[in-house]
């Protein structure tokens, strides 16, 4: 059975501007998806648009520049690029672009990652050249603080 493809991803998204705005729905989203809600962190004046569309599950954050966010529980840094995109599903994004990290000083893109169940469990991120690595979810998860 061949499945529907939608043209346009962004057709019939909800859309939202300014970075205390998105950053909310960001992690709503995240948090509807059964996702860490640190996984796409951001400066406070950084993002420019954020859409999600519900229906396929395509997420898009544009930023205004290039970022790093260092993430202390794994001791890495991992980049995010002024588009960063992917399709969520329950417990997982599949088709990431925008996002990479150094490993073995390579740049490699994340293309997959899926959290176990419950979210307290471990996040498996999968590379668009097949390599994985696991870590704890923890490590991703921002404080009720920061959620504000």
């Amino acid at each position: 059975m061949a499945s529907h493809v939608t043209e346009n991803p962004k057709e019939g998204a909800e859309i939202h501007h300014g970075s205390s705005e998105c950053k909310k729905h960001l992690i709503q989203i995240l948090k509807e998806n059964s996702l860490p809600t640190g996984l796409l962190p951001f400066g406070d004046d950084d993002v420019l648009e954020l859409g999600y569309n519900r229906k396929v599950g395509y997420l898009w954050l544009n930023q205004k520049k290039k970022r790093k966010h260092f993430f202390p529980k794994i001791g890495r840094w991992i980049e995010y690029d002024e588009k960063v995109t992917a399709y969520l599903e329950s417990h997982r994004m599949r088709r990431i672009s925008g996002v990479s990290a150094k490993e073995f000083m390579l740049t490699l893109g994340a293309g997959e990652m899926y959290v176990d169940d419950p979210v307290e469990g471990k996040v498996h991120v999968k590379t668009n050249i097949g390599l994985s690595r696991v870590f704890p979810a923890s490590a991703f998860q921002i404080d009720e603080e920061e959620e504000k």
